[in-house]
């Protein structure tokens, strides 16, 4: 495939091989930080809705597309393979389909990668799954190994989330929906408006969960709670995770993720006339009113919503920005650098002009194994993926 080259000059998902120092983190300029020039460049198109990327070792890219429920592999000379399409029961409805895709810790052993995707046997509810794939050898193919967790909530697919990233020690963090139901959010017995986290080798809760020891599969499972619809997450380089969220009306999220802490989302709050899910002003995306302490988001997008999406950190090729979020926009069409402090105090935002309605609505941000930053697009015909590349 040809690309094409925009030069400009107006983020990862973290691989555990290029973690930054933490040292290299805390390194924010006192002023201004300094933005590098960015070159955006196609190396796919002709798609529709991809959701999201990863890496394998060789660096070549497996890709999924939502509605059509195909992963697919693009290979570092450019050519691109299908690998599956629409396996057994693996369904598609408004927001969900086939998303989030990562690749194993293991996959040098294993080959095993993860997807997020939305299932659904004739004649039962449907829910999103997430499942564990091995790639054959020959990277023509791919078989199914395990279902990793299951019972995840759907309702015609809205709210479907979903958001995976590796965590340390073969830890596997799963973002979710709430399902547009309003008491799921704050319930320990659901698993929608949640990141729970799981060995990504065999679903299991993680032993140092904060409700290990329920006797509730579910509530095992949980790492925070009181979210709206999980799109993004990001490892930084201190480990730390952090989520992005869509908002109702309003308040898209970055959050901070603090194990067992609730992020307030809670869409049941009645008055007079209120619906069951309750999305307007009464409901706040961090409801401080409600019993317990809520954790207030890192970043939001007040009023109204931009559609937050993907995140990924970026590196020290960005200059100043070195360890910022990079997060997509879909309502915006743009993405957005947000620097934090090593305490998650936000010091300085960036919306690149680049990036600003050029390329229509951006889903997915992943940071490549080679420092740049990959991009997908999110117009429904003609989507592309995009290599972002600071050049100084």
């Amino acid at each position: 495939m040809q690309a094409q080259t925009v030069s400009m000059t107006h983020w990862s998902r973290i691989i555990p091989a290029v973690l930054l120092p933490l040292s290299l983190l805390a390194a924010v300029p006192a002023g201004a930080a300094t933005k590098p020039a960015l070159k955006v460049t196609v190396v796919a198109q002709g798609l529709q809705l991809p959701w999201d990327l990863a890496f394998l070792p060789d660096r070549s890219m497996l890709f999924t597309q939502r509605d059509r429920k195909t992963l697919s592999l693009r290979r570092t000379d450019g050519t691109i393979r299908r690998i599956f399409t629409a396996p057994n029961h693996m369904w598609s409805s408004g927001e969900t389909g086939l998303m989030s895709v990562e690749v194993a810790a293991d996959f040098a052993r294993t080959r095993a990668f993860m997807t997020c995707h939305g299932y659904r046997k004739p004649g039962g509810r449907p829910e999103v799954r997430v499942v564990r794939w091995r790639l054959n050898r020959a990277a023509t193919g791919a078989s199914y190994v395990r279902t990793l967790v299951a019972g995840m909530p759907s309702s015609g697919g809205r709210h479907g989330g979903c958001a995976l990233v590796k965590g340390s020690r073969n830890q596997l963090y799963i973002g979710t929906g709430d399902a547009a139901t309003g008491r799921n959010p704050q319930s320990l017995g659901s698993r929608g408006g949640k990141v729970l986290r799981v060995d990504a080798t065999t679903g299991k809760a993680v032993s140092t969960n904060p409700y290990v020891r329920s006797s509730n599969k579910t509530k095992r499972r949980i790492f925070t709670y009181g979210h709206r619809n999980v799109q993004g997450l990001a490892r930084r380089a201190d480990g730390s995770i952090w989520s992005v969220e869509h908002g109702s009306y309003r308040d898209d999220e970055v959050n901070r993720l603090v194990k067992k802490a609730n992020y307030g989302w809670n869409p049941v709050r009645r008055r007079s006339g209120d619906p069951a899910y309750n999305e307007g002003a009464n409901s706040p995306m961090t409801d401080h009113s409600i019993p317990g302490r809520q954790r207030s988001a890192a970043w939001r997008s007040g009023n109204p919503t931009v559609a937050t999406s993907g995140a990924a950190f970026v590196g020290s090729s960005w200059r100043g920005w070195n360890g910022a979020l990079a997060v997509t926009a879909l309502k915006d069409e743009s993405l957005r650098l947000l620097l934090f402090s090593t305490s998650g105090r936000l010091r300085e935002t960036w919306k690149p002009a680049a990036l600003d309605g050029r390329y229509g609505r951006l889903r997915g941000a992943v940071r490549g194994p080679d420092g740049a930053l990959y991009l997908t697009t999110s117009n429904g015909s003609d989507d592309k993926i995009l290599k972002v590349t600071a050049t100084g």
